[in-house]
């Protein structure tokens, strides 16, 4: 596989815990909040993972997406804005996994289907302006619980 091939692995990989999330947050049942907020975090974890394979930069074994961010950061400055957002994430990697999880309610759920969308775009529209393959879209309609 060479390193396109790998950049888009990681996008498409980040485009469907995106879509995966968003897909079980419009379930007109029981939602699954947690893995709804693991899906987000795991979205925007491969987004910034792409951005670092495509700059060169060796990708980390991490799921603390403030770490990435701040590893993008210092390629692209622009990353310091998703700083809060990505910080905010990194608890829903692995708090959300086990028995004794974090209190999460639809609002905390819609805000992070929001963070992994802004996230995902920004890398995409960076790394692939012309030919995203696959850009998410985001409405309020859509999230509504």
């Amino acid at each position: 596989m060479n390193e396109h091939d790998i950049i888009a692995e990681w996008l498409q990989i980040a485009y469907d815990d995106y879509d995966s999330a968003l897909y079980l947050f419009q379930k007109p049942h029981r939602k699954p909040l947690e893995i709804i907020c693991y899906h987000c975090q795991q979205s925007a974890e491969k987004s910034l993972k792409a951005f670092l394979c495509a700059n060169g930069v060796d990708v980390p074994k991490t799921h603390e997406t403030g770490i990435l961010c701040r590893q993008c950061a210092d390629v692209d400055n622009s990353f310091l804005s998703f700083m809060p957002q990505c910080e905010e994430l990194a608890i829903y990697a692995t708090e959300t996994r086990y028995p004794i999880r974090i209190e999460i309610d639809e609002v905390m759920a819609k805000h992070t289907l929001k963070q992994a969308f802004e996230i995902y775009n920004f890398v995409s529209d960076i790394l692939k302006p012309s030919k995203s393959i696959c850009h998410a879209s985001y409405t309020e309609t859509e999230h509504k619980g």
